[in-house]
């Protein structure tokens, strides 16, 4: 999941826990509004003469000192359970998965909020632990079926393990304009990578098109994109979009590859060979990288021509 997703899920978890928090949201345009309006009012003169002389009605009436019978708004500090659930979205730690755990174990918590706990403790152990994460993702989904950040965490183990095809039902539910922003942008971008292997190019050039209309600067949809376009034969509209994913992600030698696979594929491998010995001077300990160059760089040789032998003296 994106930075961006991960800032969604925070705004998520204090919406939640902070009744401040979600007043602080309704409070502020309308307090914009009243800033402006008071702008305007007080930057035209009313019933004024020519000279723009407006009279007495600016002038700041003096008011007898009084005794409020207002009561003061009480600002709230988070308890301790609160701090808590925000320790269990603060970072993707150790330290974290344990506050989560005890969120979950302590029994303190319920409904939403317990869904998006069991999400990011699924989260920060996908990779390490993927089986797990599955738990709480489906956990998740059991108290929220809709919870959609659970259905994106649940689908990107499903690919992960080349299910696409159960992972297409999760993200069919996410991909979609009634998701938030973001999350709807990794939705998209799953659904497309699904669809690129599936080899439907048709389909994951659409959601790959939106999913980087919702986020611009991800390289990594560029780079998708580019190979869904590489499987139509679009060729240079890969080649732009793998310059796309360069730019985002100039240390990355993915980009590189890729151009050098359709320089290849296209006939060009004095091209291809010119971008994988900037692949490998990139991340000069890519194996795979340094074979592909060694590769191309004998077919390079073996298809140039031979030198010409100097003619032969005549015999005398």
């Amino acid at each position: 999941m994106t930075p961006a997703v991960r800032i969604v899920a925070f705004h998520g978890a204090l919406w939640n826990i902070d009744p401040w928090y979600r007043w602080s949201w309704y409070a502020w345009p309308a307090a914009m509004a009243v800033l402006i309006a008071g702008w305007i009012l007080l930057s035209k003169p009313v019933n004024g003469d020519a000279w723009g002389n407006t009279g007495s009605w600016a002038k700041p009436i003096v008011q007898k000192a009084a005794t409020s019978t207002a009561t003061p708004i009480k600002t709230t500090t988070a308890n301790a359970l609160d701090l808590e659930v925000l320790s269990c979205f603060a970072n993707s730690t150790v330290g974290s998965e344990a506050v989560c755990t005890k969120l979950i174990e302590g029994g303190k918590i319920s409904g939403s909020r317990l869904a998006s706990v069991y999400t990011q403790r699924g989260f920060m152990r996908r990779d390490r632990d993927p089986d797990s994460a599955m738990a709480d993702f489906n956990a998740a989904l059991k108290i929220q079926p809709d919870y959609p950040a659970a259905l994106n965490d649940r689908a990107w183990i499903y690919m992960t393990r080349g299910d696409y095809d159960t992972a297409l039902q999760d993200l069919n539910k996410t991909a979609s304009q009634s998701t938030p922003w973001a999350i709807a942008a990794v939705a998209y971008y799953y659904r497309g990578f699904a669809y690129l292997r599936l080899k439907d190019y048709a389909k994951a050039v659409a959601d790959l098109n939106e999913a980087i209309r919702r986020l611009p600067n991800n390289a990594d949809y560029y780079l998708a994109r580019g190979e869904a376009l590489q499987g139509q034969e679009s060729y240079d509209a890969a080649l732009g979009d793998f310059d796309e994913f360069s730019k985002r992600a100039p240390k990355d030698p993915r980009g590189l590859l890729a151009r050098a696979a359709i320089f290849e594929t296209t006939g060009r491998p004095r091209e291809a060979l010119t971008a994988l010995d900037a692949a490998v001077t990139l991340a000069p300990d890519s194996d795979f990288a340094r074979s592909e160059r060694d590769r191309l760089r004998e077919q390079v040789k073996d298809d140039a021509p031979a030198k010409s032998r100097p003619a032969e003296p005549p015999p005398t």
